[in-house]
């Protein structure tokens, strides 16, 4: 949405577009420091922020996407003044917009086969994912199985970064059980990043663990605020993650 956002205003076709960012959820990003930056970036750049929008519907031949208004407590929707979307009302809480370009984040499940497998809970929160405990990494009920990524059941972002913090809780905990009978002392604080592009050239490094708590590394926090847009986290992305991928 950004990276297009900006796009379209360097082609000077910005005035003729509506940028909308929906979502089911309540805020632009869990993160209080990093939503800051994120809000004040679409209230500069015109972007429309929808709350409670969660998409059930898609008719790609007439381009058209279908929203359910989500906000608790709520028994009917309305148009925003202006009405600049062009929303027509589909029912009492549910609102149809029009389209031209769509990208959307299908919602996370897990491979059936986990699903249904014995090891992923089976029912209430979590549904459907590996049982594990948040902080060693061990299965709640069978004390043999560890598991990490994105089939567990974490309360955080599913990210490489993620993982990278997960594995080493899981090699300690797991050895120190095959050696001792007994799981180890190493506890995952729920680490993930998300790298927010921004526009061509600059980056929002979203570093946070369990509770939305912010979690920024700590020898680039001593040189870059990185609650902020910056070109040297863009320049961090866009290179050295490459070559360090390549490598």
């Amino acid at each position: 949405m950004y990276l297009a956002e900006d796009y379209f205003r360097k082609q000077g076709i910005r005035d003729k577009t509506n940028v909308l960012f929906a979502t089911p959820g309540t805020v632009i990003f869990g993160v209080p420091d990093f939503a800051r930056t994120l809000n004040k970036i679409i209230n500069e750049r015109d972007i429309i922020f929808k709350p409670f929008y969660a998409p059930v519907k898609i008719d790609g031949e007439k381009q058209e996407i279908t929203f359910q208004y989500a906000k608790p407590g709520e028994s009917n929707c309305t148009i925003m003044e202006g009405n600049i979307l062009g929303e027509e009302l589909a029912g009492a809480m549910e609102i149809k917009v029009h389209y031209e370009m769509l990208h959307l984040a299908p919602p996370q499940t897990a491979p059936k086969f986990i699903q249904e497998s014995v090891i992923s809970i089976q029912d209430g929160p979590g549904q459907g994912w590996v049982d594990v405990d948040i902080h060693t990494i061990q299965h709640k009920r069978y004390s043999n199985i560890f598991c990490i990524g994105d089939v567990a059941f974490l309360p955080t972002a599913k990210t490489g970064a993620a993982i990278r913090k997960q594995a080493p809780v899981l090699v300690e905990n797991l050895l120190q059980l095959m050696k001792t009978g007994k799981i180890g002392s190493e506890s995952y604080k729920g680490y993930s990043s998300c790298p927010i592009v921004t526009g061509y050239g600059k980056m929002v490094l979203a570093e946070f663990k369990y509770n939305n708590e912010r979690d920024s590394d700590p020898i680039i926090s001593k040189f870059v605020d990185t609650t902020k847009e910056q070109y040297s986290m863009w320049l961090l992305k866009n290179t050295v993650y490459h070559l360090c991928i390549g490598i």
